[in-house]
């Protein structure tokens, strides 16, 4: 890696940015800028810096061709492994011992279960937020706004799909159930637009 990668990997949003690649294996740009609290613009530009160094790429959706889902390359889970490594050495939790090994793996789980909770509560919460600043108390929208509506929400609804493949039978039910309310604004969309 170069200075610049070095440099670079050393900054919060690129390091944050990279961890959430590698927790969610392959994710969109839009749910990148939300999870490190950055605008589209900046993370655009620092997966634009990433990609250069040879972290991570980017594949086109089969439906889509504009939609790029963001994944790492090896060099990227590497990194990833590394910086990791770095944080648990900076964090002073030493992985060598079977104990603590054991320990982590558990909190790592509740972890992972407090993660998916709160990554549902922000899809939730914005699925929420578009339905009241787009349908609100409307009795019509334009096309403009059915399509800004549906390019809102999207990426969550991909996000959720994903999970519904290849998630655990308590994360399907739960994302199923976004799902279904993601498709209630569709519906109500389209009925405000028909109108």
């Amino acid at each position: 890696m170069s200075v610049d990668g070095t440099n670079l990997i050393l900054q919060k949003k690129p390091t944050l940015a990279l961890l959430a690649i590698n927790r969610e294996e392959e994710t969109y740009a839009s749910l990148i800028s939300r999870e490190i609290g950055s605008t589209f613009a900046h993370t655009a530009n620092i997966l634009g810096k990433l990609e250069d160094e040879g972290l991570v790429r980017f594949e086109t959706s089969d439906n889509d061709n504009r939609v790029k889902s963001v994944g790492l390359t090896s060099k990227g889970k590497s990194t990833a492994v590394l910086v990791e490594k770095l944080i648990a050495v900076m964090d002073d939790t030493k992985t060598d011992s079977k104990r603590k090994t054991v320990s982590r793996k558990k909190d790592s789980s509740k972890t992972d279960v407090k993660e998916f909770a709160r990554k549902l509560g922000v899809i939730n919460d914005n699925i929420d937020l578009v339905q009241k600043e787009e349908l609100g108390s409307k009795k019509r929208i334009s096309q403009k706004d059915f399509v800004r509506i549906g390019q809102r929400l999207g990426p969550y609804r991909r996000e959720l799909r994903k999970i519904i493949k290849t998630g655990k039978k308590v994360e399907v039910k739960q994302a199923a159930t976004l799902d279904k309310k993601i498709e209630d604004v569709f519906g109500e969309r389209e009925r405000l637009r028909g109108q």
